[in-house]
């Protein structure tokens, strides 16, 4: 199986001068803690970088330095989106699996419980243990927290179906955040599987923190 791997953005909400996949944690790069993950799982064969093409020197110096041996570099696109469209264009496998570098805390059970499933698209997802409410200045809407799902990556698709997801957001004009919606606009089935609470995604600073904490087993 194939993997496209998002690290190619800049990570402005983390007020950094440099994009945030290489932001270190405990000195080493937050992008190749899911990669060590990913390295060491068999069935995953190829490892497509997305890259922010004016840090291709960086990207290169962490693969000879964490010897990742399973990864390509590829140019990410100007959205997420684009991205994940130039990274199909490498996929050769039937299925393929899509992360994000700033999900540091993976683990092989996770992602070797999203590949026992076939259908279409299998997403991990948390419950939302907050109240959730819809609306701009004021509430217009309320919202069942008991139906919502707090959704994750990593997520695996059948690599078809995915591509013609996205053409069909292209033809639209629609741009998702991830890529789960996009198989569900299309009228295919997006499996929810039992998510990972420890599976933070490093936004700002403070979620730097917490992930920091976790590590160190508090």
């Amino acid at each position: 199986m194939d993997t496209i791997y998002l690290a190619a953005g800049v990570g402005n909400r983390m007020k950094m001068e440099l994009p945030k996949q290489f932001m270190p944690l405990y000195g080493k790069p937050i992008m190749v803690y899911a990669l060590d993950v990913l390295e060491k799982i068999e069935s995953i064969e190829n490892i497509y970088i997305m890259c922010h093409p004016d840090f291709m020197d960086m990207y290169e110096k962490i693969l000879e330095d964490y010897r990742l041996e399973k990864c390509t570099l590829v140019a990410g696109g100007e959205t997420r989106q684009d991205s994940v469209q130039n990274g199909l264009a490498h996929v050769k496998s039937d299925r393929v699996l899509i992360h994000e570098a700033a999900r540091p805390l993976i683990s092989e059970e996770l992602v070797n419980g999203l590949l026992q499933h076939t259908d279409p698209a299998v997403v991990p997802t948390i419950p939302v243990t907050f109240t959730v409410s819809a609306g701009d200045d004021v509430m217009t809407e309320e919202l069942d927290r008991s139906k919502l799902h707090n959704v994750q990556l990593p997520q695996v698709f059948d690599t078809e179906i995915l591509r013609r997801a996205h053409k069909a957001a292209q033809d639209e004009g629609y741009n998702a955040t991830e890529d789960g919606i996009l198989v569900f606009r299309i009228g295919e089935t997006v499996r929810f599987i039992q998510g990972a609470e420890n599976n933070i995604k490093i936004t700002t600073p403070f979620d730097k923190i917490i992930v920091e904490r976790m590590l160190d087993g508090q």
